[in-house]
């Protein structure tokens, strides 16, 4: 049988890098000025880079993230979760405003 691809395809030889980037919505379980804690359906590869997408005031903001631990979630659930630290790389400051603004009031209200 021939080949019916429109497009020829080459082999690789050596080391040939590539990115994909998928979007998944994760739970936020906490945030601080430094970092996120996330669960997840899918695992991330620890020490990548990761972007990830918070809303402040509405707005998306991109973020850049470095994965500092991953762990499988056990529990009865049929598919598996993950629980991934994620630690901000040079966070934008309407993020950390915000994050500031959101712990300032929680310390405020008495709530931990």
């Amino acid at each position: 049988m021939s080949d019916r691809r429109a497009q020829p395809r080459y082999d690789v030889i050596g080391a040939l890098w590539g990115v994909l980037e998928l979007n998944e919505e994760a739970r936020l379980r906490n945030v601080s000025a430094t970092g996120v804690l996330l669960d997840s359906p899918v695992a991330m590869a620890l020490d990548s880079a990761q972007t990830i997408q918070l809303a402040v005031d509405g707005q998306g903001v991109a973020v850049e993230a470095r994965v500092r631990h991953v762990r499988q979630q056990t529990d009865d659930a049929m598919e598996p979760r993950y629980v991934i630290g994620l630690e901000f790389i040079d966070p934008p400051s309407p993020v950390v405003q915000s994050i500031e603004q959101l712990s300032s009031s929680v310390s405020l209200d008495g709530n931990a």
